[in-house]
């Protein structure tokens, strides 16, 4: 799902329509994925070499709180900001977009309450360890 969502907004809504790059909705997804990875995968290397830091636990189960709903929030500003350009392009793909977001929207509450259960599991464990 985040792999879809990625692409449609780099390659279905920010490639068809660049002035939309502009927008501080783009900003803000740019950072809440950059911060994201940046921690995601840095918490992956240290783990593949047997070491984990404190900090970096915290990060990656705690930033989600505020990097997820950000980033969902931006992505869904960026899909609504297209479906006026796209109008004027093709109403069909303006009437994809829509679609898109009456699906996007629960789903990312669905997913968000989710995660946030997996992530209380995680860092409940991490409390018993130490």
């Amino acid at each position: 799902m985040q792999v879809s969502s990625r692409l449609l907004l780099v390659w279905g809504v920010v490639k068809l329509f660049p002035q939309l790059a502009t927008s501080t909705g783009y900003s803000s997804m740019l950072i809440a994925w950059s911060i994201t990875e940046v921690v995601r995968y840095s918490f992956f290397t240290c783990a593949l070499n047997g070491y984990q830091p404190a900090v970096l636990s915290w990060l990656r189960y705690n930033l989600f709180y505020v990097l997820y709903p950000l980033g969902i929030s931006s992505e869904c500003w960026m899909i609504w900001k297209a479906v006026g350009p796209a109008k004027q392009w093709n109403v069909a793909y303006a009437w994809l977009l829509q679609a898109i977001l009456l699906v996007y929207i629960p789903g990312s509450y669905i997913l968000f309450t989710h995660m946030m259960s997996q992530r209380r599991k995680v860092m409940k464990g991490k409390g018993k360890q130490t």
